[in-house]
């Protein structure tokens, strides 16, 4: 093809006011629209080892929550009992939310199914008045299932679920003034931004003006996170809770939408921001932040709490869907790539409450932190790991991403934000001619992505959005063999051409092996989005508890051998003598995937053994829990030995940040 008949554009999308919807009306100019659409649930299915990790969780946990949990199976939310408490409040539809979207991510024919058990009786339980669900006013609980229905909406069509959503919302116009989110709980002050989000999704289908009156009340009801992200001050609702900070996070870019306001509009990166207070006080390599329940420390053993990582999923898909900031895709993937699949076990028969980084036993001993320390198996992999909110909510990490791999750009072209194997199908161009792009490669384990337009009607015009990672220094594209010129880490790349059945794109992100500093000036290593971490060999697992015959079982995990190993840096932080190998069956297949060896990548690196200031022991007091690393560096004496890093999402006991020395002959 000639280079004439095609043009290359860079672009950085932060900032742009596009669109989000279809629907609009007077008064329009008074909501910011967004620089992406999601697609609708489905539009993207997983590949691979991707769709194989789906898959497991399907047969794990998710296919068999509502036999494990009796607040789940036995809900108030589908049942006649009226138990109230846990089974007329979140557990139910914080499940059937994770459900819905593994169903039709998957589409998967039984686990629709079950998913109507979960749509038919909220539908038949609206009131005259439009409320729902077991109880009156539920504010928060309600808020799940919003969610959830929006998505059914999207993926099946239902054309009863726009005119049940425009009840209920006529019913909180009326009642919040009276009866506000923070008369029904802390919760639902915290996270109004769930319910301001579906309000907003049905103006951009409706353009009815009084859902922006709601949505202005509703932004006034919630906690005003873009102040507490900025410098944690602001009228607030237990914003210190780890779980409610991570789902606060989209609540400014919606904000945003209403007000324009630059606070609101920086509101997602100032709580990440590497010298921002979040970061540098509770902040992760993972990309999550300390919490137990609470916002707690640095330390290289605090916990992060599942529900919190789930969250995050959400809230920076929305961030990214309304800014646009490529920045934030490289946020998403960091969490997904990581912190999702070390949450459960290999088989995702247990989730796991609290994930430390350096996380040596995984056994049933009090731990220290504010809540669930003791006696409730909170750092073991198991089906009823701490509270019963967890492993109730954990589901849609995963689908949920999925769904965020790619979306709909301003002048009906696709946007890749995350990369991984999956294929995307939807509209393009000025005719919405369907498309068909499979996505192919060992992403994240490597840095080689092919994109192949399967189906597509014709020649057909339309832009291909691709996100430039930021930690990529010398990427390359190119499209049918032909290099696409002046890439920039940090951006979005467009391709705007006229794209045919068969056109390849060919994307190289090298990934270089980089190292970033921790608690007590520890060290982390990373290569692209993974995490990389030492694991110890352990002993037999313990079985302690068993569930349904024995198909789910709780598991205690202690190591083997001694790890009281330090890392050897040369003068450049970087590792010494590092050597990567690559596992790579199938051509890179779906036998890639986050479980047992081989694994799909490693690193050989340099380490020494030190005692310094009881490095390599457990706590007295929290015996579940390492001794915090020696304030490095550490005196690099012999001998040296040879150590194998393998990503951190592939590791169930693990050392993550490690103390260091330098080797005093170089």
């Amino acid at each position: 093809m000639k280079r004439e008949s095609w043009v290359w554009t860079m672009a950085c999308v932060a900032g742009m006011l596009v669109f989000c919807g279809t629907g609009r009306a007077a008064g329009e100019t008074a909501l910011r629209t967004c620089a992406f659409r999601e697609l609708p649930l489905g539009s993207v299915r997983p590949q691979g080892w991707l769709k194989e990790q789906l898959e497991i969780q399907r047969d794990g946990l998710t296919g068999h929550a509502e036999e494990l949990y009796e607040d789940i199976g036995q809900s108030d939310w589908v049942s006649d009992q009226k138990r109230g408490g846990q089974f007329a409040w979140e557990r139910g539809p914080y499940y059937a939310r994770g459900l819905i979207a593994l169903a039709y991510v998957l589409d998967d024919s039984g686990l629709k199914q079950k998913a109507k058990r979960w749509i038919e009786p909220i539908l038949a339980s609206q009131r005259e008045n439009g409320d729902f669900g077991p109880r009156d006013r539920n504010w928060w609980a309600n808020m799940i299932v919003l969610y959830y229905l929006r998505d059914y909406c999207e993926a099946t069509g239902d054309a009863r679920i726009v005119p049940f959503l425009q009840r209920y919302f006529r019913f909180q116009l009326t009642a919040l003034p009276e009866h506000p989110l923070i008369r029904d709980s802390m919760w639902a002050k915290a996270r109004g931004g769930d319910n301001l989000d579906v309000v907003l999704w049905l103006y951009d289908r409706t353009g009815e003006a009084w859902l922006l009156d709601l949505a202005r009340l509703l932004r006034e009801q919630t906690a005003e996170w873009s102040k507490f992200f900025a410098d944690g001050t602001g009228d607030r609702s237990y914003s210190e809770h780890i779980v409610n900070a991570n789902q606060g996070l989209k609540s400014p870019a919606l904000f945003y939408r209403l007000t324009g306001d630059k606070a609101d509009r920086d509101g997602f990166a100032s709580a990440l921001r590497p010298d921002g207070w979040i970061m540098r006080r509770f902040g992760r390599v993972d990309g999550m932040f300390n919490g137990s329940e609470p916002l707690s420390d640095r330390e290289t053993t605090g916990g992060t709490e599942s529900c919190a990582i789930a969250e995050r999923v959400w809230s920076s898909m929305t961030a990214i869907r309304v800014l646009g900031d490529a920045a934030l895709g490289d946020q998403l993937e960091t969490v997904a790539y990581n912190a999702i699949p070390a949450m459960t076990s290999p088989d995702c028969t247990g989730v796991r409450y609290y994930s430390l980084l350096n996380q040596l036993r995984c056994t049933n001993h009090r731990l220290g932190f504010c809540h669930n320390g003791d006696k409730v198996f909170s750092v073991c992999p198991s089906p009823h790991s701490g509270y019963g909110c967890c492993r109730s909510n954990f589901h849609f990490a995963w689908p949920k991403f999925v769904q965020s791999m790619w979306m709909a750009t301003p002048d009906n072209g696709l946007a890749a934000i995350a990369y991984g194997p999956n294929t995307v199908e939807a509209k393009v161009g000025s005719a919405n001619s369907r498309v068909v792009i499979e996505q192919h490669g060992p992403y994240p384990f490597d840095g080689d992505i092919g994109m192949t337009i399967r189906e597509l009607d014709g020649s057909v015009a339309f832009s291909l959005r691709l996100r430039i990672p930021a930690w990529c220094k010398k990427p390359q594209v190119t499209v049918n063999g032909e290099t696409a010129p002046s890439i920039r880490p940090g951006s979005f790349l467009t391709l705007s051409r006229t794209w045919k059945a068969g056109d390849e794109v060919r994307i190289q992100f090298p990934m270089e092996i980089r190292t970033s500093r921790w608690a007590s000036d520890s060290v982390a290593v990373t290569r692209g989005p993974l995490v990389y971490s030492y694991a110890p060999p352990a002993t037999p697992w313990k079985k302690t508890q068993e569930f349904l015959g024995g198909k789910f079982a709780t598991w205690e995990i202690e190591p083997a051998h001694a790890w009281n190993y330090a890392l050897l840096l040369k003068a450049d932080d970087t590792p010494e003598e590092v050597v990567r190998t690559e596992s790579q069956p199938s051509g890179w297949s779906k036998e890639l995937r986050f479980t047992q060896p081989p694994f799909p990548v490693s690193i050989r690196v340099k380490a020494f053994r030190t005692g310094k200031e009881m490095w390599g022991t457990f706590r007295s007091d929290f015996p579940a829990r390492a001794v915090e690393p020696p304030l490095s560096p550490v005196e690099a004496s012999g001998p040296f030995e040879e150590i194998t890093l393998i990503p951190y999402a592939c590791t169930q006991i693990r050392l993550t940040l490690f103390p260091w020395g330098r080797n005093a002959g170089k």
